[in-house]
């Protein structure tokens, strides 16, 4: 159990890294500083309980697709049980369908206190939906989506459905 748990470590690092490298040479290209935009976002969703994370973000976007990276912090408390604290990172795309409306689909790893043991775990999560764009403000969305975790894990402190909005600053 603890090698397949640290086979996920290394794939999701090394997933991470490379996102955020191209993140930084996209950043470095002529033009690129208008289609990178950052902002932050609230998850939560109730079951038992309820369960909050707060994320800022880091997107590029090409045309139709975003990508971007995400750390996050979450708290949880669920019925007869202790609050529990919970952190980590997902990287995530985006791909615009129509208008304003996009398919959604992250991996995330996320550090988290097992209840029966209270030693903490590494989690791995793949959350995938769709969500809908306002423009407020020039260059400042709006967001909310609905998420489905497909990979979702007996000891994570996440339910579905993931009830996602934010805000978000294009440069």
């Amino acid at each position: 159990m603890k090698n397949i748990n640290m086979q996920k470590i290394k794939v999701f690092t090394k997933i991470f890294r490379f996102v955020l490298v191209l993140l930084f040479f996209l950043i470095l290209s002529e033009n690129a500083l208008s289609q990178v935009y950052t902002g932050g976002n609230a998850s939560v969703n109730y079951d038992k309980g309820y369960y909050v994370d707060v994320a800022p973000l880091l997107g590029y976007r090409v045309g139709i697709a975003d990508f971007g990276v995400s750390p996050f912090y979450s708290y949880s408390h669920r019925e007869n049980k202790d609050p529990k604290y919970s952190f980590g990172g997902r990287v995530f795309t985006q791909l615009t369908f129509y208008r304003n409306i996009y398919a959604h689909a992250e991996l995330q790893l996320e550090n988290i206190e097992v209840s029966a043991t209270e030693q903490r775990k590494w989690v791995l999560s793949m959350p995938l939906g769709a969500g809908y764009r306002y423009e407020i403000a020039p260059n400042t969305m709006a967001y909310g989506m609905i998420l489905y975790d497909v990979l979702l894990d007996e000891d994570s402190p996440a339910r579905n459905p993931i009830i996602r909005g934010g805000v978000t600053y294009s440069f």
